[in-house]
């Protein structure tokens, strides 16, 4: 064993750190400038700490990426002379000062998207429709630039690296032993301390899980640095799923019914909650019911500050004709998650459904598609895409619809994107089906076009441009990419009101529900609040439907969309069955992370109702339950 052999290695491994160290810290401070625009009011003290914070945490994402070119490096070496342990630390640091970078260039689009750097929809998009996220990449978000200029930014790191690896070192002769004792003190000591995040033990340091410690997005994720927003996506997404897959006993599902008043006694999921139609008195039978999901149907453009803008005008007249709720949520911040929560009338549990539920030919009963079958509708699916996404043309026969139609049906699909044909000629081809309907039928659409690359030609479709340039408060940048946006959520409004004012006067008794598979879709200048960046709405139009059917009060989410319409449609003394109460009865609603109490919107974190976690875990275990028991069976 060579003493002077391990102080060697580990000095030269002490340069990576440091180096690898830095790099990171350079990389928080270049995400912050790219994105100071949405740094709001926040001052030089929040920004300090977001720095002084992310140099802590960028301590355990250093240590775990050096500590491979010290284990295989540096402690072989010290025993075996001839261990090529250079070689190793200079492959092993190229490799994580590339992919560091290469995280780096990938966080800067994906925040732009998401709002956060790497989260959950990291591992959902495998499963999405990967043609499509290619063709979004290269167009809308400039995959081939941006990728050279991340080759280019890997090389230089990695030269300079490399530069520095091959400087020499000093090597202590006299009191070489002493040093390494000390040394070997140190290393674990140190190693520690960076384990941790800048502490000796978890309750002091700074994990992942409360990082986030200012009132500002962009500062809270730019504490994280990229490797830790990774582990951040994977730790997250884990949980998610071993919480579903974990196994619940019979007195866990029975205590979960209890507290959402269900029925301990029923046979079935189904049967535990069957609820009592309580509404008076119910509309004239429509004999069409026509659902919207609308492709990132967001409630923004209709909050007083962007109103102006004009951008759902669809949306102002169905507040003025319809009933409408502004605290509502979607099932999830995609748009699967949220099929899912429509499909199968469950809260998300962060498991794919739409690929195990069903196979076993049982039809969940609380989903909206068996809930209409049982009202005596004919179910018809339409969606703007193809049937080969989330493999959605089998999921939704499976749960409880008769027909499903798609974009590759459509004679004529006009100018069309990655994700499907423009909403205009996707609402033409579902009214010609339904002007030639005998029997009362259900339609559940799902649009398309507000969906990135946004390629169609919104100016011809009539997009005032340049009114609404005009008109753009400093929260929204006034880029071009931006105003093509703007105008794709303009154009999915325009022709969704053209669809159903047509389909009214093609038959008065059609009943229509309106809202958004998803907001946190659009890349706002500054921060905004969580009314602004996950808000979407929801309205009830039609014949006999009250404008001031939903109290200021009310709160809910898609799960309590099926139960609504059953209380609007079925007659008196009918029952049907839903995990949450219909929206007429609720003042409460919450998803995959946040809540709306009183009116209020949060992060399911900060919540400090008691009752209403235990709510929102026994709808989970309820899900949970039903995802890993496909037969209906309680």
């Amino acid at each position: 064993m060579s003493i002077l052999r391990f102080l060697k290695s580990l000095q030269q491994v002490a340069k990576l750190f440091l180096y690898i160290y830095v790099l990171l810290t350079i990389f928080r401070i270049a995400f912050l400038l790219i994105y100071a625009g949405q740094l709001g009011s926040a001052g030089w003290e929040d920004m300090l700490e977001t720095l002084w914070l992310g140099a802590r945490i960028s301590l355990k994402t250093t240590a775990f990426l050096v500590a491979f070119p010290f284990v295989f490096g540096t402690l072989p070496y010290t025993v075996f002379a001839w261990w090529p342990e250079k070689r190793i630390r200079e492959v092993l640091g190229s490799v994580a000062v590339g992919l560091m970078t290469l995280l780096f260039m990938i966080r800067i689009p994906y925040y732009e998207v998401f709002h956060q750097g790497f989260n959950i929809m990291l591992f959902n998009g495998w499963k999405d429709d990967r043609s499509a996220i290619w063709d979004t990449a290269v167009q809308q978000y400039q995959l081939w630039p941006r990728l050279a200029g991340a080759v280019l930014l890997m090389a230089f790191f990695i030269w300079v690296w490399l530069k520095i690896a091959r400087t020499s070192v000093c090597l202590p002769r006299r009191h070489a032993r002493v040093y390494a004792i000390l040394a070997a003190v140190f290393v674990p000591v140190f190693g520690l301390f960076c384990r941790f995040g800048g502490a000796f033990h978890s309750d002091s340091g700074v994990p992942w899980e409360s990082a986030a410690r200012t009132r500002y997005v962009v500062l809270n994720e730019a504490i994280l640095d990229d490797g830790q927003a990774l582990y951040r996506a994977y730790s997250t997404h884990q949980r998610a799923t071993e919480r579903a897959m974990r196994s619940i006993s019979a007195d866990e599902l029975d205590a979960a019914i209890a507290t959402l008043g269900g029925d301990l006694n029923a046979e079935t999921i189904e049967g535990a909650f069957s609820r009592q139609k309580s509404t008076a008195p119910p509309l004239r039978r429509p004999h069409h019911v026509v659902v919207i999901l609308g492709e990132n149907y967001a409630l923004w453009p209709l909050l007083p500050e962007y109103r102006s803008l004009g951008l759902a005008q669809t949306g102002e007249w169905l507040e003025a004709h319809g009933a409408h709720m502004y605290h509502f949520l979607p099932n999830g911040n995609g748009t699967m998650t949220s099929l899912n929560g429509f499909l199968t009338g469950l809260p998300d549990v962060g498991l794919y459904v739409n690929y195990t539920m069903g196979l076993h030919g049982h039809v969940d009963g609380l989903g909206i598609g068996a809930t209409m079958k049982r009202m005596g509708y004919k179910t018809v699916f339409w969606y703007g895409g193809l049937r080969s996404w989330q493999d959605i043309g089998h999921f939704t026969l499976r749960e409880g619809f008769d027909e499903f139609h798609c974009a590759d049906e459509l004679p004529e699909q006009g100018e069309s994107s990655s994700w499907g044909a423009p909403d205009g000629v996707l609402f033409d081809a579902i009214r010609q089906q339904m002007e030639t309907d005998e029997e009362d039928t259900f339609y559940f659409i799902l649009t398309t076009s507000n969906h990135p690359p946004f390629a169609y030609d919104v100016d011809a479709a009539g997009f005032p441009r340049s009114e609404v340039a005009a008109k753009l408060p400093p929260s929204i940048p006034a880029d071009k990419a931006t105003l093509d946006q703007l105008g794709h959520i303009w154009y999915a409004d325009q022709v969704m009101g053209k669809f159903i004012r047509q389909a009214q006067q093609d038959d008065p008794s059609t009943l229509f529900v309106v809202t958004g598979d998803h907001a946190e879709r659009f890349n706002f200048a500054t921060d905004v609040s969580l009314w602004v960046l996950s808000g979407i709405p929801c309205y009830f139009y039609g014949d006999g439907v009250p404008v001031d059917f939903f109290s200021e009060q009310r709160a809910g989410s898609h799960l309590q969309i099926a139960p609504t319409l059953a209380e609007l449609i079925l007659p008196a003394g009918s029952s049907y069955s839903s995990l949450l109460p219909p929206l007429m009865q609720s003042d409460r609603a919450f998803n995959h992370r946040l809540y709306i109490e009183y009116g209020k919107i949060g992060e399911e974190k900060a919540l400090q109702d008691i009752d209403f976690r235990h709510t929102i875990e026994a709808a989970r275990t309820v899900a949970s339950w039903v995802v890993n028991h496909d037969d209906g069976t309680h």
